[in-house]
């Protein structure tokens, strides 16, 4: 374990579909003079998101999580930052570790982009003077010096995670877990991301990057995870296992 970042182990995840909500058939029963037989379900309502995932991440890789939507990746991305508890196998994390989830986990709507910037940082360790140093270079960055005062929840999808990326640049951790956060900004920053990303290819931070954007994981990471509807398909070098990816896709839509 000390040469590695995350092990994961024989991990399961479940949910429970409509857990305290009343069914069509229970209004019916309530609503309709006659009664209305019930029909048994012949499926359980518990959803399995992960099932049996077993991965050992070395210290310094850079892991590309691949798969249709609904296929495990945000679960397995949110399990492992402990959102989630597993409910069968272990999660084992040796690092600081910080998510970056779509939008910014920990920004919240009713604050500027400033006071927001604050509680983000210090929720990752970081003090008022050093949040306040690194304020501006955040929002040139971000390209989004102009919103400074405007509140989160009046920014686009694509600006709320730019500033959260922007921000996450400057939180010092071991571990970084990304889930879809490559999916906004226009061509020049998508540039900036490209560049970050270049200038971590080769430290000992490890990266775990759910993403649909194969062009980047070929540049960026070393090997890949791939899920299909919660199974772990393939776990390995990162061009044998896009490779397999690919041609699936290929087949399917051939089909």
């Amino acid at each position: 374990m000390m040469n590695h970042s995350i092990e994961v182990r024989d991990l399961y995840k479940t949910f429970r579909f409509g857990k305290g909500h009343k069914t069509f058939y229970d209004m019916l029963d309530k609503y309709l003079i006659k009664p209305v037989k019930k029909t048994e379900s012949k499926h359980s309502d518990i959803f399995y998101a992960l099932k049996g995932i077993n991965i050992a991440v070395r210290k310094g890789e850079k892991i590309a999580l691949v798969g249709d939507n609904g296929s495990g990746k945000s679960t397995l991305l949110k399990t492992i930052a402990g959102l989630y508890r597993p409910n069968q196998g272990k999660v084992i994390v040796n690092g600081k570790m910080v998510l970056l989830a779509g939008f910014g986990v920990g920004m919240m709507n009713d604050l500027t982009i400033e006071e927001n910037l604050y509680l983000y940082g210090a929720v990752y360790g970081m003090d008022r003077e050093t949040i306040r140093s690194k304020i501006d270079d955040i929002l040139d960055w971000a390209e989004l010096r102009e919103f400074f005062k405007a509140q989160y929840k009046t920014l686009s999808s694509g600006m709320r995670t730019r500033i959260a990326f922007s921000a996450t640049r400057h939180i010092e951790a071991d571990i970084y877990l990304l889930d879809e956060a490559l999916t906004a900004g226009d061509k020049s920053f998508r540039h900036k991301c490209d560049a970050y990303f270049e200038s971590n290819k080769h430290t000992d931070k490890t990266f775990i990057i759910a993403t649909h954007s194969l062009d980047f994981v070929k540049k960026f990471c070393d090997k890949a995870l791939w899920l299909s509807r919660g199974n772990q398909v393939a776990f390995g070098d990162i061009h044998q296992v896009l490779d397999d990816y690919e041609k699936q896709g290929s087949l399917l839509c051939a089909e």
